[in-house]
């Protein structure tokens, strides 16, 4: 998932192109709640892996399920989860229509430029961002923009060695 979507030149995607992504990330969530209704997703890394699969839908249930994964993935102890657990819930809220409350989502506006998603909860303050992993809100466009536009390649593939390779975990692999 990480990889595919990560390939995928947001800013000159063709509709077919991104009509081909949405199909695979489609077989790749049915796949995902296959696994977990058959007790197949287990550990953290699992659950870590499953919302962010999910977290790629495009309902609300989609996003609900990709929050509750996180939030177990968190609670099993990957403490790499924050950030996810943050998104999750601010992609599940934003699609119900409410505001985001850590503002991690983002969107490009009618002049094709990226910007955070609004409206965002203007009572959780930087520090409780922090807890989660989230950048304050000054310098998270900054923070979004470096991250999303650099070569990621090579990172998924470092991240997804290193998942593989820990003393009997397995990544999950669909």
């Amino acid at each position: 998932d990480l990889l595919d979507r990560h390939s995928v030149d947001w800013d000159h995607a063709t509709s077919e192109e991104l009509d081909r992504l949405n199909i695979r990330d489609e077989t790749r969530r049915k796949k995902v709640i296959e696994l977990f209704m058959a007790q197949e997703i287990k550990d953290p890394l699992d659950f870590h892996y499953a919302a962010l699969i999910m977290q790629h839908g495009t309902i609300s249930s989609d996003f609900k399920i990709a929050h509750e994964f996180a939030e177990h993935a968190l609670s099993l102890g990957d403490e790499t989860a924050k950030w996810l657990y943050a998104a999750t819930l601010d992609r599940w809220l934003l699609s119900d229509g409410n505001a985001q409350r850590y503002g991690t989502q983002f969107k490009k506006n009618e002049l094709g430029e990226w910007e955070q998603a609004q409206p965002i909860d203007p009572l959780v303050t930087d520090e409780e961002r922090a807890i989660y992993d989230v950048p304050p809100l000054k310098n998270a466009l900054e923070i979004y923009l470096k991250k999303y536009r650099a070569n990621t390649t090579l990172l998924y593939s470092t991240l997804r060695l290193e998942d593989s390779s820990q003393n009997g975990r397995r990544a999950l692999k669909l």
